[in-house]
């Protein structure tokens, strides 16, 4: 049953109102003019501002503006397009001003699909390419991140806005890739809880570029089965510096160059508490949540040849929370439940992580280069609580003006957990690229890597409903428990190589990749070949269309959490889950009234097998420890992308998706077997907006807008058969807005300030419409022994306030 707040929108058109409020209209001067390309005709919907103000307009299908503006000469005007050069006029005096202006503006060279196809670290033709600007402007519980980008593209999905993880068509949160500057991230592995998971890896303030692929990725990207995320920081020419400050921490970065350019050093901090939003969640109490990082990039040219970078992190990642109670309604209007819960105890979390890495760039040649790597990782983690709950669940009856109770379950548990882990992860890496003749390119990669993991893990909960224990026994007996201590070290060697070419038949271009990896593990002592390919087609009859095909075999071995015993047992004996893919997609890029828009569509279909089936609680894996599974995952993406308002980048996508598995060893209670059942990530539908605006006449003001629908996943009671989780969430339905306002023009109004390059404010409303979204559920009985599954439902309606200035 859905929640209702009060709607504070008198806050929101204050706010409105106090930033877009105007100049007097006292002693003003107006020039009219016109504003053309370079061979004469007319430009739309050209931005007009006057330099210092927030005065501005934009011309009509003419090309004809008329702007107003205090008469206080000189006074520069400020012309942008995004398919043209900006350019600047001064207006000296009034006499000038009256007297028609005519300016000329200069196309950019923009070729979008050119781009796309040879942009620079984008050698794979699934990835396409991400702007990380747009992270500081998309509202986002989770804070600022590049993750948050990820989630609104196609075949992505995310139904809790308190994480950065994300599913990818089918695909659970294990079987992503994440690469920084060409190193593999590791994440933390005990996190249960979004409450936990604190700052993503991927500092937004130093990234340069990002690529995703949501499927279909070439062989030079790692072992995992459903995505790769490729992040690369920036190398600056310059000093610079930046701070955010918010409702929910605190950011900020410095970056420069020394020795002529040859030396370049980039770092970042960040500080992040969500006790503010968490203190929207049913289960109330002490939210003492507490997440710090600090990056660093290093870059030194040796010679014209070899160069050196250095990439090293480390986050501090704190949890603790002393609950109080919790009260929360469900089921539906005619039979409405409440349950209450009064709580004892405590939890402390904490989780660090840091990683150190080093990379050799030499170029022999201009048509040779070569890579030495070398990483090491390391994480300490650690979970202790213990949790007492007593519990009444109520049936509700009358309405709000006589509303009366009845107890019928009455119940007490006790959760206990002392779990720690200990994690290193090395790697040495040689890699190389060699291009032949400027058509074809060779690249090829050669990496050992060693995963050691020391892990303790006591857990186990005592539930007691209406004053027997359940299971029922005349002894006291836990309802579940796990206890084990795990040390497991894994070598891998992995090769890969790849070949890339482009075709000029008469008709048009071809461009191909194909290669293959080879992956051995210790502990399998198994060769794995995986190949795969990509087929890009561009027409000459059809030059705004491109044609992609790809596809190949994905092999994941196991990591950390798949040797997890589900319960008190040994470590279990695992093989590499695997996957073939095919993925065919097509570009169309096109004009409406004259702006650029992208539309994307891909089909895709995934067989799996030697499949780990798992459950998830929250954003917690539990794999059942054996190769016992296959399956399948089929689906259609699509997006569109363009300039929903002119000089915006927005976009919209949607997906459909089926993913099925078969267990081999699941088996009803009497006879026979329960077939395909669906996957725990099985969301037929999503659909994500992201949309920007401005108001046309004062277009330093902004809103920007993101929406998500996902239809309900799979769930089921607690440590059940997996066939038996069969029921539905409801769907996931979230909006978030925000507002910016460009609060330079402002400061140089009276006086320039020459060293603050960057200044704005923003607000943002997290859940629009407050809807109170399910994430799990805790499952209760009644005096009856009858099971009720109880939601445990994410945040609720926020406001949050951002400064940014950058120097």
């Amino acid at each position: 049953m859905m929640k209702s707040k009060p709607v504070a929108i008198q806050y929101i058109l204050l706010f409105l109102l106090t930033l877009s409020s105007g100049v007097s209209a006292q002693n003003k001067t107006s020039i009219s003019g016109q504003v053309v390309n370079d061979v004469g005709q007319p430009i739309e919907l050209v931005n007009i501002i006057v330099s210092g103000t927030s005065i501005g307009t934009i011309t009509n299908t003419e090309g004809t503006f008329e702007l107003s503006f205090p008469s206080s000469f000189p006074v520069t005007l400020q012309f942008s397009h995004i398919d043209f050069i900006p350019q600047e006029i001064t207006v000296r005096n009034r006499q000038t001003a009256q007297k028609p202006l005519i300016l000329s503006l200069q196309r950019r060279l923009r070729e979008i699909p050119e781009v796309e196809v040879t942009a620079k670290g984008s050698a794979d033709q699934s990835a396409q390419r991400l702007s990380p600007q747009l992270s500081m402007q998309l509202p986002s519980a989770a804070g600022y991140g590049i993750e948050g980008l990820v989630r609104s593209q196609m075949g992505v999905a995310s139904s809790n806005e308190l994480s950065s993880q994300y599913r990818v068509r089918g695909g659970n949160f294990d079987e992503n890739l994440v690469y920084l500057n060409g190193f593999q991230i590791q994440k933390p592995q005990l996190i249960r809880s979004g409450q936990q998971e604190g700052l993503s890896i991927v500092n937004p303030d130093l990234v340069e570029s990002v690529y995703f692929s949501s499927g279909g990725f070439g062989v030079r990207y790692g072992d995992k089965m459903s995505s790769v995320l490729d992040v690369s920081y920036k190398k600056p020419d310059s000093t610079s510096a930046g701070i955010n400050i918010n409702l929910m921490g605190m950011s900020g970065h410095a970056e420069g160059a020394a020795a002529n350019g040859r030396f370049t050093w980039l770092t970042g901090a960040r500080h992040k508490t969500n006790r503010y939003l968490l203190g929207s969640m049913d289960t109330k109490g002490d939210y003492q949540p507490d997440f710090t990082d600090i990056q660093t990039f290093l870059s030194y040219q040796i010679s014209p040849r070899l160069s050196a970078d250095v990439l090293g992190y480390y986050a501090l990642n704190q949890y603790q929370f002393i609950p109080t109670s919790r009260e929360t309604d469900f089921g539906t209007m005619s039979d409405v439940k409440r349950l209450r819960i009064f709580f004892a105890g405590q939890e402390e979390d904490k989780f660090e992580t840091g990683l150190a890495a080093v990379k050799l760039n030499y170029n022999p040649s201009p048509a040779t280069h070569l890579e030495l790597t070398g990483s090491h990782y390391r994480a300490f983690e650690e979970e202790t609580f213990d949790i007492a709950g007593a519990y009444w669940l109520q049936e509700i009856q009358g309405n709000d003006n006589s509303e009366s109770t009845i107890n019928i379950g009455i119940g007490e548990y006790l959760q206990h957990a002392r779990n720690d882990l200990f994690a290193t992860v090395n790697s040495i890496s040689v890699k190389g690229n060699q291009l032949i003749s400027g058509k074809h390119e060779i690249n090829w990669g050669l990496k050992w890597q060693e995963e050691r993991f020391k892990d303790r893990i006591n857990e186990w909960e005592l539930l007691d409903s209406a004053g027997y224990s359940i299971p029922r026994n005349p002894k006291l007996e836990l309802s579940y428990s796990r206890n084990a201590n795990i040390e497991i070290r894994t070598r891998h060697l992995k090769m890969y190589v790849t070949h890339q070419t482009a075709l000029k038949p008469d008709w048009g271009s071809i461009l191909i990749n194909y290669g293959t990896r080879l992956i051995y593990s210790d502990r399998e002592e198994k060769l794995h070949l995986t190949p795969r390919f990509q087929v890009t087609l561009l027409p000459l009859a059809t030059p705004n269309t491109r044609f992609r095909l790809s596809g190949g075999w994905y092999f994941q071995p196991p990591f950390y959490k798949e040797y997890r015993p589900p319960q008190s047992g040994n470590i279990p004996q695992l093989t590499a889950q695997k996957s073939s893919q095919i993925l065919t997609g097509v570009d169309h890029y096109f004009h409406i009234f004259k702006r650029p828009f992208k539309f994307s569509t891909e089909i895709y279909y995934k067989y799996l097998y030697d499949l780990i089936p798992y459950q998830i609680n929250n954003v917690r894996i539990l794999y059942s420890g054996k190769n016992e599974a296959k399956g399948y995952a089929t689906g259609i993406d699509m997006k569109l992308h363009g300039e929903f308002v002119p000089g915006t980048e927005s976009w919209a996508t949607l997906s459909l998706l089926k993913t099925e598995e078969n267990l081999e060893s699941d088996t009803w209670d009497k006879a026979g077997s329960p077939g395909y059942i669906p996957r725990p990530s099985d969301q037929r539908l999503n659909f994500s907006l992201f949309f920007q605006d401005y108001l046309p006449n004062n277009p330093t003001f902004k809103v920007h807008l993101s929406l998500f629908y996902g239809t309900g996943l799979p769930f089921g009671p607690p440590r059940s058969p997996r066939y038996m989780a069969t029921y539905r969430m409801p769907p996931y339905r979230r909006v978030d807005i925000g507002f910016s306002k460009d609060l330079k023009p402002w400061l140089n109004s009276g006086k320039q300030v020459p060293f603050i390059k960057d200044f704005w404010l923003g607000l943002e409303v997290f859940n629009l419409f407050d809807i109170s979204n399910t994430i799990s559920h805790y499952w209760v009985s009644d005096v009856e022994n009858r099971q009720y599954a109880v939601p445990n439902y994410l945040t609720g309606r926020r406001i949050n306030v951002s400064l940014n200035m950058g120097f």
